[in-house]
């Protein structure tokens, strides 16, 4: 590549203590099909080999540019390396992962082709511990084709997965796309995809496996008693970057208060019982006044969803149980007969009752 021309791609990769994995992901991308790209390795303050295993593919490769620097967090490099980009897409590569040879050559072709701020592919999950691999998909009815996210809502409920995608620079920059900048949290790309999909006119999703995910090999992540809150950060971050365009937050607030449930939710699953309670006490605080409103997308949430969000919110005064049965009696009795014609009735008033205990 001529040092004058601009990078097809700028790949970030932020990295702390992962000489384990280190190796494989450099390799899969000096590797990658099309050779003008920039790679920005970003040392978070690694304690074990990082930074000298880097320096190393450094020496080899031209393309590589090394940023040594204290711990500061996930989103904080990423931003970092955003800011020092040059490329007309940016691609990110968590350090412990890996990606196809052909993967930017795959989804720069796209975005070049179809001119969209974001090309994104489906993706590989290998579990570190089994040695397994799971595949997922971009949903069949927006894949393969060009779409606005505003109007396709879908993509708002895909996996968070800002590693296999590319976006355009410039898209990222005119409309202020960053990472919260927390340091020591988790979560970090919730509210980094929320505003990309809230504000990309255009994006192309393929069903190419183009990216592999590492999981297994860090299980407490996230699970520590500091971190019971970081979800709820990101969710905060949302709204404040929301709150500058309240004509796109108020089409997508259902939307985002969808995702915030399922979010929560899973978050409140993982917990141990002292933080569960702990955490639902901020889901209630956070959740009355949004299902009051009316103002959360029950689109595709069956029965037994409708019901576990209830208990979750409600887990003690039946009087409000009572009301909001009530209140939502259409849907209540719709599910009902939906549900019968699967699940005998029996198990449908397990599910009620299981609300008043």
């Amino acid at each position: 590549m001529n040092e004058k021309t601009q990078p097809a791609v700028s790949v970030i990769v932020p990295i702390y203590n992962v000489e384990k994995y280190l190796p494989q992901c450099l390799d899969s991308i000096i590797g990658q099909t099309l050779s003008e790209l920039e790679i920005i390795l970003i040392n978070d303050g690694s304690k074990d080999r990082s930074l000298e295993i880097i320096n190393e593919y450094a020496e080899k490769d031209k393309r590589i540019k090394v940023v040594d620097k204290l711990n500061e967090g996930y989103g904080k490099t990423v931003n970092i390396g955003i800011e020092a980009a040059m490329g007309e897409y940016i691609g990110i590569v968590e350090s412990d992962d890996w990606i196809e040879p052909d993967m930017y050559e795959t989804l720069y072709r796209i975005a070049k082709s179809h001119n969209v701020d974001v090309a994104k592919s489906s993706f590989i999950l290998f579990d570190d511990e089994s040695g397994k691999s799971c595949y997922s998909w971009i949903p069949e009815h927006d894949a393969e084709q060009v779409i606005n996210p505003r109007q396709n809502h879908a993509i708002f409920y895909v996996q968070y997965s800002v590693w296999s995608a590319i976006y355009k620079l410039d898209f990222l920059n005119s409309n202020n796309i960053r990472f919260l900048e927390t340091p020591g949290a988790s979560f970090q790309d919730t509210a980094f995809t929320f505003k990309v999909w809230a504000m990309a006119n255009s994006v192309y999703l393929t069903k190419r496996l183009l990216a592999h995910y590492r999981i297994g090999h860090d299980s407490q992540s996230g699970k520590s008693k500091d971190k019971v809150f970081c979800v709820c950060d990101e969710f905060g971050e949302i709204e404040r970057y929301m709150a500058a365009h309240p004509a796109t937050f108020r089409r997508l607030e259902n939307i985002f208060n969808r995702l915030k449930y399922n979010s929560y939710f899973w978050n409140f699953n993982r917990l141990d019982n002292e933080n569960r309670e702990t955490f639902r006490k901020r889901m209630r605080e956070e959740f009355t006044p949004v299902l009051k409103r009316n103002a959360i997308d029950f689109h595709a949430m069956n029965l037994n969803d409708r019901l576990e969000i209830m208990r979750m919110i409600y887990p003690k005064p039946i009087g409000e149980k009572i009301l909001f049965l009530l209140k939502n009696l259409s849907w209540t009795l719709m599910f009902y007969w939906r549900e019968t014609t699967k699940f005998p009735k029996q198990w449908i008033a397990l599910k009620i009752a299981r609300l008043f205990q």
